[in-house]
Order: C-alpha cells, then structure tokens, then sequence
C-alpha cells in the first residue's frame, strides 16, 4: 500500500512537472512571438513617423514654391493689364521680354517624392484612415498643377509664341486661380495632422491669404 502511494506521488510529480515544462515552453515562444510583434510595430511606427517628417520637409518646399509663383504670376497680370489700358501700346504684340518683371514663364515644379515614396513603400497602411485621406486630398489637388506644368513644356516645344502677352496672361490667370486651393489643402493638412512632423508655415502673401479665407468659408 506504501509502495503504490509512493509510485502515485511519483507519477503526479511526473505530470506536474510535465505541465510546468509545457507552460514554460508555451510561455517562452508567446514571448518571443510578442516581442517580434513588438519589434515591428516599433519599427513600423518609425518608419511611419520618418516619412511623415519629409512629406512635411516637400510640403515646406512646396508652400514656398506656390507663394513665390503666385506673387510672380500675379504681378504678370497686374503689368499686363496696365499695358492694356495704355491707349499709345498694342499690347498683344507685345512679348514677355517687354515686362519689367519679367523672369521667365515660372512653373511651380511642386514635388511629390516623398508621397509617393510613402504609397510605394506601403507605409500608409500603417498610417490612420484620415490621414491617409488627407494627403490624398493635398497630393490629388497638387497633381492639377503638375500636369499643367507638363502641358506647358509640350507647349513650349511647339509653340515659339508662347512668351506672347496675351498667352502669358491666360497662364497667369490659370494659376492664380489653382494655387489657392492647393495651398487650402496644405493649410487643413498642417492643422490637423504636419504641424508636428515639421510643416508649421503660414501664407505671407496677403491676396493669397485672404482668397483662401473666402473659399474656406464657402466650403
């Protein structure tokens, strides 16, 4: 009867260190499971907080861009128009090189490396839903630009007029009337989501400002 108590004690000893050896092993690979989950998430919450940083770096670029064009533009229209009410000019033969402010046809050449780099590297499915929706409303709105400034370079290779007022005006006027919004969505985007990523500029130029302001209201 002893002897069957001890070989009772044994085989539950056996058991029970049996378990605590299972409960060991299952704890040390859940660990190591949690810990590689925990690793990837840090590195994707860098790799996500990084791109951010420089989408901010190109949305800076890019604010800066879209105030000097539009002052630059602006003053394109503000001469012409001037030209225009001068009885003794025929303005429409005049050529860009006639202003004396002239510099060029100025594209803006607003970047978007740094988003597309943030689609492509599938970073964004790290990001939150509106934030992902606000760089889409910024970069969709940019990209008008964009392919307007392609338009124009096809232009300039076939067309030796392209300097001509009359055509400079109606450029100028294109983008006087898209740079606003493109620099509405900047300004939503810095509020909500860049500000901290380093984004953090205001609109220096007053006309453009207060454009903004009226078509914010109207939304």
């Amino acid at each position: 009867m002893t002897k069957n108590k001890k070989n009772g004690l044994k085989i539950s000893k056996r058991i029970s260190n049996h378990l605590i050896e299972a409960f060991l092993i299952f704890a040390s690979v859940f660990f190591a499971f949690w810990l590689t989950e925990y690793r990837e998430s840090r590195n994707n919450e860098t790799a996500l907080k990084i791109s951010l940083q420089h989408i901010a770096s190109e949305m800076k670029y890019n604010h800066k861009r879209v105030e000097l064009i539009y002052e630059y533009q602006s003053n394109l229209i503000l001469e012409i128009d001037s030209l225009r009410k001068q009885t003794n000019i025929d303005w429409e033969k005049l050529n860009g090189e006639d202003l004396t402010i002239w510099e060029g046809i100025q594209l803006p050449a607003l970047r978007s490396t740094a988003y597309q780099t943030f689609l492509n590297s599938n970073i964004s499915d790290n990001a939150e839903f509106q934030l992902v929706k606000s760089l889409a409303d910024i970069y969709n709105t940019q990209s008008i630009i964009e392919r307007l400034d392609n338009s124009i370079f096809e232009v300039v290779i076939a067309d030796k007029q392209l300097t001509n007022l009359t055509k400079i005006r109606h450029l100028a006027e294109i983008y006087t009337g898209i740079l606003p919004d493109v620099m509405m969505q900047y300004q939503f985007g810095k509020k909500n989501w860049f500000y901290k990523y380093g984004y953090d500029l205001e609109i220096t130029n007053n006309k453009l400002k207060k454009i903004i302001d009226e078509r914010t209201l109207q939304r």
